[in-house]
Formats: structure tokens, sequence, C-alpha cells
């Protein structure tokens, strides 16, 4: 009777193969070329990681040296064969650097929107916003600051961020605006902020909005204009 049972749960187990051995057999295929192909990356990213900071550690050490030419070229190296990692992008900000010493506004201004596209550290971004954003300013593109900051989270640069928008509507001849951003800026910059004093004396510095009401254009005897006795 065991010997009977023993051979029908054989004669299962060969039946469920037949049905469904090829799929099993596929999945754990699959399941070791996966796991095969994570130990790779991870070798590989170590790899990588230890290739990329050695090269990053070069760069700092050109740079204490005084050896500007060679920490240029190694930060570009750094951005073409280990683009989207944070050492690309301080390699990228560590060439706006440069070119902000030799005062190369439009370079530098190139290589801060590099950083920006290397995907930055969000807590990074906003500072590396308000960095472009003042070499717009001296480019005089208050427009370029606005979209700049349009949809973007300032972070912990709340503050100085309005601050900029503010300067930028008002150079673009929006004092209204100009007054909510400054406010906004008062309401997120600490006490004892330098920047606090300036930004009180540009919203005192306003030009007075002008009536707008169509009533603002009526002649002080309050005929319409155009009428006649």
């Amino acid at each position: 009777m065991e010997e009977q049972w023993q051979e029908r749960e054989i004669e299962l187990f060969m039946g469920f193969w037949r049905r469904n051995g090829r799929s099993i057999a596929i999945g754990v295929v699959a399941a070791l070329i996966v796991a095969a192909g994570y130990r790779i990356w991870r070798y590989e990213a170590r790899i990588r990681g230890k290739h990329v900071s050695t090269a990053y550690y070069r760069l700092e050490r050109d740079l204490a040296h005084h050896r500007l030419k060679r920490g240029r070229v190694e930060a570009r190296q750094i951005l073409r064969r280990y683009a989207g990692t944070t050492y690309a992008v301080f390699s990228a900000l560590t060439l706006a650097k440069l070119d902000a010493m030799n005062r190369n506004w439009t370079r530098t201004a190139t290589r801060l929107r590099q950083a920006l596209h290397e995907h930055a550290d969000p807590a990074l971004r906003p500072l590396i916003r308000i960095r472009l954003a003042r070499i717009l300013f001296s480019q005089n593109q208050p427009q370029a600051v606005l979209n700049l900051f349009h949809g973007h989270n300032p972070g912990a640069y709340a503050g100085v961020t309005a601050w900029l928008r503010g300067q930028a509507e008002r150079r673009l001849g929006h004092p209204l605006r100009a007054h909510d951003d400054f406010t906004l800026a008062l309401d997120n910059l600490q006490a004892g902020s330098g920047l606090r004093h300036l930004v009180t004396l540009e919203i005192a510095s306003l030009p007075q909005a002008k009536p707008t009401h169509p009533l603002g254009a009526l002649p002080a005897t309050g005929q319409p204009a155009g009428a006649h006795r």
C-alpha cells in the first residue's frame, strides 16, 4: 500500500513537472541572471565610485596647489566620464568658480546650469539657482531670473530667493509684485539677518502705484471727459 502511494506521488509530481517544468526552469534561470546582474552592478558601482573619488581627490589637490589648468582638465574629465554623480555637480561648480575668477560670466552661467542638470542634491539646487540669478542680473536678464525660480522649491533659501525675485520684478517695472516679493522675503529672513535692513529700504524706495480705476481719469469738475455744454 505504501509503495502504491509513493508511486502515485511520483506520477503526480511528474505530471506537474511536465505541465509546469519549462516555466519553472525559465523562472529559476531568470532569477539567477537577475542575481548575477545585481552582483555585477554592485561590483562595477564600487569600482566606478572608487575611480571618481580618486579623480575628485586629484582635482582638489590641484586646486589646493593653485594648479588651475590641471584642475580644469580633471573637472572636465569627471563631467564627461561620471555624469549624473554628485562629483559631477561639484566639478561643474568648480569650473563655474574658475570662470568667475576670470570674470567670464557667460561661461560661469553655463557651468551653473550644467550643475543643475547634473541631478544635484535637492538641498543644493536652491543655492545654485541663487548664484546663477546674481549672474543673470549682471547680464541684465531679470525675466530669466524669474524663469529660473518659477515652480521650484527654495528650501532654506526662501528669503533670499524672494528678495531676488523682487529685484527682478522691480527692474521689469512691476512695483506691486516687487512689494509682494520683498514682503515675503522679510517674512522668511531671520531677525538678525543683515539683508532685512536692505529689503526694508528697497520696499520704501518702491514707487507708489498709480490709480488704474476709470474714475481716476475724471477731470476735477466731475464732468465726463469730452462733455460739452
